[in-house]
C-alpha cells in the first residue's frame, strides 16, 4: 500500500530579534491511518499571520508558546478527505485552525472547524475579508469603535488583511477615512482601490505633518495595528472621547519581551485617556453567524474590495512569514499548498 507524506513546517529555533525563514525547518512524515473520532484535512490556503511571531519566542508568558521541533500553529482553509467524527462530513471545504502542514489530523477537539458557504468567491477569501482578518475589522470596529458620519477614523497597517476591511467599513458608516501604510504604493492602493479619504505613508519624513494635515479635525477613532512611533503620533490628535480598539502590536512582535508596554497600556496611560480595549476576534466565536453573512454580502457586492499576497508551496511559508515583516505583503500573505 502506498504510503501518504505529510510535509510540514516545525520551530528549529527560537528567533533572535528578527525572524528568518532558517529559524523553521521543513520536515515529511508518514501520514498514519485516523482513528474514530478524527477527522482528516487536505490543507490548500494557509494564512499567514503576524500574531504567530510573540509565541516562538524562548521565554513567553501570556501566550501558549511553540517548542522546538513543534509544527507551527496556524489558519487554513482545506477539504475533508475523510471522516470518522460525526460532526464533521468528509466532502466538504472547511475553515479551520490548523498547523503549517499539507494534512491535518484532528479529533475535533480544541480547534475550530468551520464549513464554507456556497459562493462563487474563491476559497482564498476565508482567510482574509472573509476570515479572521474581516471579522476582526467587523467586531472592531461595530463593538468597540462605532464610528458615526462625520467623524474621523484612522486606521494603521491600511493596506493589511485586518486595516483594509476596516477602513472600508468605517467609509459605509460615513466616516472621514484616513490609513497609514508604507510606501507610496500602498498608500495609492489604499485610497484609488479602497476608497479612504486619504492616506498618509509613515515612512516619509514629513509623516507627522501629513497625518494632521489629514486629520484637520482630530481624530475620534484610531484602529490599532502596529503600537510603536505611529501610535504616539497618533496620540497627540485624539478628540475627547475617542476610542482606540487594539487589535495589533506588529511594531513590537519581533522584541523578546512584546507584551512589555502594549498599545492598550500607553493609550490609557494618557492625560485624556481614549476608550482602548485590546480584543481577539474569538471573543465574538458565538456571534460569527452575525459578522459571516454580512461580509460575504459585503465581498461578493464589491463594497469591499481586497488583494492577495500569494506565496506557492508549504516550502515557502518560512519565507512568507519573515516577509511579512518587513512589509513586503499588499493584503492578506497567502500560502497555497
Amino acid at each position: 500500500m502506498k504510503q501518504t507524506i505529510n510535509q510540514s513546517v516545525v520551530l528549529a529555533k527560537h528567533p533572535e530579534g528578527v525572524v528568518e525563514p532558517s529559524d523553521f525547518r521543513i520536515e515529511d512524515q508518514v501520514l498514519p491511518a485516523i482513528k474514530e473520532g478524527e477527522v482528516l484535512i487536505e490543507n490548500h490556503w494557509l494564512s499567514i499571520d503576524p500574531y504567530v511571531r510573540p509565541r516562538l519566542n524562548k521565554d513567553v508568558s501570556m501566550v501558549n508558546p511553540i517548542h522546538l521541533g513543534e509544527v507551527i500553529q496556524g489558519e487554513a482553509v482545506g477539504f475533508v478527505l475523510e471522516s470518522k467524527n460525526p460532526q464533521v462530513k468528509a466532502g466538504q471545504w472547511v475553515f479551520l485552525l490548523s498547523t503549517w502542514q499539507r494534512y491535518f489530523v484532528t479529533n475535533g477537539k480544541n480547534t475550530i472547524i468551520l464549513p464554507l458557504p456556497d459562493t462563487a468567491l474563491p476559497k482564498s477569501a476565508f482567510l482574509g475579508p472573509l476570515g479572521t482578518a474581516g471579522r476582526a475589522a467587523y467586531f472592531g470596529m461595530n463593538r468597540i469603535a462605532k464610528p458615526q458620519k462625520g467623524e474621523t477614523v484612522v486606521i494603521s497597517a491600511a493596506s493589511g488583511a485586518v486595516g483594509s476591511v476596516a477602513g472600508q467599513i468605517a467609509k459605509m458608516a460615513g466616516a472621514h477615512v484616513v490609513g497609514i501604510a508604507g510606501g507610496e504604493d500602498k498608500c495609492r492602493y489604499v485610497v484609488d482601490e479602497l476608497g479612504f479619504d486619504a492616506c498618509v505613508d509613515y515612512k516619509a519624513k514629513d509623516f507627522k505633518v501629513q497625518l494632521r494635515q489629514a486629520c484637520l479635525d482630530g481624530v475620534d477613532v484610531y484602529f490599532e495595528n502596529v503600537g510603536g512611533k505611529v501610535s504616539t503620533f497618533v496620540a497627540q490628535l485624539l478628540n475627547e472621547g475617542a476610542r482606540v480598539p487594539v487589535c495589533g502590536n506588529i511594531s513590537k512582535y519581533n522584541k523578546a519581551n512584546v507584551q512589555a508596554g502594549g498599545p492598550e497600556q500607553f493609550f490609557q496611560s494618557l492625560p485624556s485617556a481614549p476608550h482602548a480595549q485590546f480584543f481577539l476576534v474569538t471573543q465574538w466565536l458565538k456571534d460569527y453567524p452575525e459578522s459571516d453573512p454580512w461580509l460575504l454580502n459585503a465581498v461578493e457586492s464589491g463594497q469591499i474590495k481586497y488583494r492577495e499576497t500569494v506565496h506557492n508551496g508549504l516550502d515557502s511559508a518560512p519565507q512568507a512569514f519573515a516577509d511579512l515583516f518587513e512589509g513586503l505583503n499588499m493584503g492578506k500573505q497567502l500560502v497555497k499548498i
